[in-house]
């Protein structure tokens, strides 16, 4: 762990007007740094992209944008002034919700230092990014608010400045069946990022995908949410990743959950067009789906879905936008039935009202567990 010094950081947000839901809010915030907040002037909150090329500044020798995989500073100055936090990513293959899940780790371990946290997803490169937008735009404000209102202009031109590991930081949500089961215990840290405002969707976004929901369902429907993974996941087998349920065993049980749950419909998040075409042949109108692109491929062994492009205009964005509006209408749904990745994590960290859940556990690739 770096040591510092740094003023305690608050995120904007007044912690009575949270519903007292856990009893150990101050875990995440600090009050001690309110002051700093509420001395800045609103506008000033920065959530533009950060400028093409930043400058270091003449106190400081070589980028302040490496590589180097470690926790590490690149600007060291006056102790008493914040010390801002990069999240980064380095392998430029990781999907959205893997990042998402990951940058909740850092944004836990950033507060937990002092530190402000600000996500950098604008010059390194990542499926969501056009590789002409690098370091231009920051495609995590494309779907998300920084942590803390606070971005990237603003975070490189501080006095102190540490980037990331590029890796995931312990702790962060996982899709084990013990962190999914026990959804008012360990989940409910990883909630309170969320109502606290801190990993925040954008309100245009989150509008959108309401607005899709009351396209797709009636106020008198009662929808089963079900989430599998194909492609990279079956081709791949990827050591201790779960595996995901064979197509005909995951239609026998979502059947059975219809009728023992009483659902007349439900929605299908997935990515793979084998399965959803199984599913509508088996199910009907009855398998309501998402208009987006499918991916359909023989073999991912030497790539991952999230690194299949379509042709189309805005794909790199696009992608992301389909995703993420799958899991969060997967996230309003009665009831969930879901094979294990990230996209089931986040639907169980965005809602802690399914009626009934049902987790598939066929195992992981190359262990001998059940977890």
């Amino acid at each position: 762990m770096v040591d510092n010094n740094s003023e305690k950081v608050s995120a904007e947000k007044n912690l009575d007007e949270i519903p007292a839901e856990e009893d150990d809010k101050e875990l995440w915030i600090n009050r001690d740094m309110d002051e700093f907040l509420d001395d800045r002037n609103p506008d000033e909150f920065s959530v533009d992209s950060a400028p093409e090329k930043i400058s270091a500044g003449d106190d400081t020798e070589g980028s302040l944008i490496d590589n180097k995989p470690e926790e590490h500073y690149v600007r060291r100055g006056d102790s008493s002034k914040p010390t801002y936090y990069i999240i980064r990513r380095l392998p430029d293959t990781t999907g959205l919700l893997a990042r998402y899940r990951m940058i909740m780790g850092h944004v836990r371990y950033a507060l937990s230092n002092n530190w402000i946290p600000a996500v950098d997803m604008q010059n390194y490169p990542n499926p969501y990014l056009d590789p002409e937008k690098l370091g231009k735009e920051n495609s995590w404000e494309y779907y998300f608010e920084q942590p803390l209102r606070i971005g990237l202009e603003e975070a490189y031109n501080g006095e102190n400045i540490i980037l990331s590991d590029g890796d995931a930081v312990k702790p962060y949500p996982g899709h084990s069946l013990k962190f999914l089961d026990r959804k008012n215990d360990d989940l409910s840290e990883w909630r309170m990022l969320i109502k606290l405002g801190l990993i925040k969707m954008k309100p245009a976004l989150m509008e959108e995908i309401s607005a899709t929901w009351a396209k797709l369902f009636s106020p008198e429907d009662r929808v089963l949410g079900v989430i599998l993974r194909g492609t990279d996941y079956i081709a791949r087998k990827i050591k201790g990743r779960p595996i995901p349920p064979p197509v005909d065993f995951a239609k026998s049980i979502v059947n059975a959950k219809l009728k023992d749950w009483k659902c007349n419909k439900f929605f299908l998040a997935t990515e793979d067009k084998r399965i959803l075409e199984a599913f509508q042949h088996s199910f009907g109108y009855r398998c309501v789906i998402l208009d987006r692109e499918y991916v359909e491929f023989n073999s991912l062994k030497d790539k991952v879905v999230s690194t299949c492009r379509i042709e189309r205009e805005n794909d790199y964005y696009l992608q992301g936008k389909e995703y993420l509006t799958q899991i969060w209408l997967l996230s309003m749904c009665n009831a969930l039935v879901a094979a294990r990745c990230s996209g089931t994590t986040t639907a169980m960290m965005l809602d802690n009202k399914f009626e009934q859940t049902y987790f598939f556990n066929v195992g992981r690739y190359g262990q001998m567990t059940l977890d």
